[in-house]
C-alpha cells in the first residue's frame, strides 16, 4: 500500500474528531477501515447501508483477523431502529417491524433519542469510534443522527459521490461537496486503483481514466478500451455472453442490470446456472408468508398448497415438473392436511432438484427458515417468523453464491472476478454506470447498444 494510503489509515486510527476520506471504487477504502479498526483502542461501530455491505465488511474483517471484540457491524437502519423501539416513549417509535415508508421514521425517531444524556453515556461505554462506509448514501435524515453522534464520538465517514445510486423522493442523499466537506475533516484522497493490481493493472487504469471522463462530462467510447470486451446488445446476446462466461471463467461472475425485473428474468434465462439475489424487503417472501398466515387463521390450508406453488414458480426457470400431478403430491396433501412443518422440507427439494433451475435460492432458503422458526414455536405467526428470518439477515449478511445476476443496487461495495453490464443502454446515470463497470477486478464485458455512452452532470 502506498504512503498515501498508510497516512490516512493512522489519522482514521488516531482521530479525536470527524474525518472524511473519498475513495475511488477498488481503491483501498474497505481496507483502509480494516486497518484501522485493527490499531484503534477499545470497539468500533462500523456501519454501511445493506447487508452485502455487512457481508463484505465481515469478510474483510476476519480475513484479516481483526478480532470480533473490537468491532461490531451493522447497517444503519437495523442498528437506530434497535435502539428506537428499545426506548419508544423516548423515541417515540414502537413498531419493531416496519416496512416500506415506517422505516423513514426511524430515522427522526433516533435523532430525537439521541439527544438525551443516557443515550450518550450508553455509546461513550460501549464504542471508543464510529466507521460509516458508503456515506454518499446517506440521507439527510441519515445523516443528522450521524451528525449527533458525532457530538459525542469520533465519527469517520468513508465514501465516493460517484457511487451514490441510492435516492428517496422524500429523503434527498447527503451532498458530498456540502454536507460532508462543511462538518467532517477532509483526509487525502485514495485513488490508487489496487483492486486490480494484481490481477489487471491495465484495467484499473483505464477505468480510472473512464472516471475522470464521467466527472467531466465527456462521452465515453467503450470499445477504445484494450481491456473492456464491449458487444451490441440483444436478448440472444445477453444470454450467450453469460453463458459463454460461466463455461470458460473461473471465479466468481456477476451480471449487471439497473432494474430488479431485468436481472430476475436474465437469471431465469439461465437454466439455474446464474443465482439472483433478493431486495432486503424480499417482498415475495412477505407477501407469501402473510397470505399464508391469513389463509392459515381461517383454516384454509389447500389455499396455502397454491400459495406454495405459485412461490415456487417466482424462482424456477422450469416449470415443468408442476405438470406432473404427482409432484410433491404427498408433501402438499400433508400441507392441504395442515401440517406446516412440510413447507421447509418442499424448499429444500425444490432447491436440490437440478430439473427445476433454481435462481432465487436466497428466496426459497428464506422461506425454509421461516418455516422451521413458525414449526418451533418462535413466532406467533407465520408472516412475524419470516419478518424474524429477514431480520436476521439484514443483521448478520448473507453469503452470495459465484454466479449471481443482480442490479447496481444489490451488487454496489462488492467485488467479483468478472463483471457483465446487461444492457448498459437502462443504466439511469453516470453513477450507476461507474458502480457496474468498477465490480470486477479481473474482466469487465459491456453489452450496449451503442459502443459511445455519454451522461449529463446531474449532481
Amino acid at each position: 500500500m502506498s504512503d498515501r494510503f498508510q497516512e490516512v489509515v493512522q489519522n482514521l486510527v488516531n482521530t479525536k474528531t470527524s474525518v472524511s476520506v473519498t475513495a475511488a471504487a477498488g481503491c483501498g477504502k474497505t481496507e483502509a477501515i480494516v486497518q484501522a479498526v485493527a490499531q484503534t483502542e477499545g470497539r468500533q461501530l462500523i456501519l454501511t447501508h445493506t447487508n452485502a455491505g455487512v457481508a463484505a465488511l465481515r469478510s474483510r474483517l476476519r480475513k484479516n483477523a481483526v478480532s470480533e471484540s473490537k468491532y461490531r457491524v451493522t447497517t444503519i437502519a437495523s442498528w437506530l431502529l434497535k435502539y428506537s423501539v428499545a426506548y419508544p416513549s423516548m423515541s417515540g417509535f414502537a413498531n419493531p417491524r416496519p416496512q416500506g415508508d415506517d422505516w423513514n421514521k426511524v430515522y427522526p425517531a433516533a435523532q430525537g433519542l439521541f439527544v438525551y444524556q443516557f443515550i450518550k453515556d450508553v455509546l461513550q461505554s460501549t464504542y471508543q469510534g464510529v466507521f460509516v462506509d458508503e456515506y454518499q448514501d446517506c440521507t439527510q435524515k441519515q445523516h443528522a443522527v450521524i451528525l449527533k453522534m458525532s457530538e459525542y464520538l469520533p465519527v469517520r465517514v468513508l465514501g465516493d459521490f460517484l457511487q451514490g445510486i441510492f435516492g428517496f423522493q422524500n429523503d434527498p442523499l447527503v451532498n458530498w461537496q456540502t454536507d460532508i466537506a462543511l462538518t467532517f475533516q477532509k483526509l487525502p484522497n485514495l485513488t490508487e486503483p489496487y483492486r486490480w493490481s494484481k490481477t489487471n493493472p491495465e484495467l484499473g487504469k483505464q477505468l480510472a481514466q473512464i472516471r475522470d471522463k464521467l466527472l467531466n462530462n465527456e462521452e465515453i467510447k467503450l470499445n477504445a478500451y484494450s481491456e473492456i470486451k464491449w458487444h451490441p446488445w440483444t436478448e440472444d446476446q445477453e444470454k450467450e455472453i453469460c453463458q459463454d462466461a460461466d463455461i470458460k471463467k473461473s471465479g466468481t461472475i456477476t451480471g449487471i442490470h439497473q432494474w430488479p425485473n431485468n436481472a430476475r428474468t436474465t437469471a431465469g434465462w439461465m437454466g439455474g446456472k446464474y443465482h439472483s439475489i433478493e431486495e432486503m424487503d424480499c417482498k415475495d417472501l412477505m407477501s407469501t408468508a402473510c397470505k399464508i398466515e391469513q389463509w392459515r387463521t381461517q383454516g384454509n390450508y389447500r389455499a396455502i398448497g397454491i400459495e406454495i406453488k405459485n412461490f415456487i414458480l417466482k424462482g424456477c426457470g422450469n416449470r415443468a415438473p408442476f405438470s406432473d400431478p404427482n409432484y410433491l403430491y404427498t408433501e402438499f396433501l400433508r400441507i392441504g392436511q395442515g401440517d406446516l412443518t412440510i413447507i421447509s422440507d418442499i424448499m429444500e427439494i425444490i432447491t436440490r432438484n437440478p430439473k427445476m433451475q433454481v435462481y432465487r435460492h436466497e428466496l426459497f432458503g428464506e422461506m425454509k427458515r421461516a418455516a422451521q422458526e413458525f414449526a418451533l414455536g418462535k413466532s406467533a405467526s407465520f408472516d412475524e417468523a419470516a419478518y424474524a428470518v429477514r431480520y436476521r439477515t439484514r443483521q448478520n449478511g448473507r453469503k452470495l453464491e459465484s454466479r449471481i445476476i443482480s442490479t447496481t443496487l444489490l451488487i454496489k461495495g462488492l467485488e467479483f472476478d468478472h463483471a457483465i453490464v446487461l444492457n448498459a443502454d437502462t443504466l439511469q446515470n453516470r453513477e450507476n454506470l461507474y458502480v457496474a463497470i468498477t465490480r470486477g477486478s479481473q474482466s469487465l464485458t459491456v453489452l450496449s447498444i451503442s459502443p459511445v455512452v455519454h451522461y449529463a452532470i446531474t449532481s
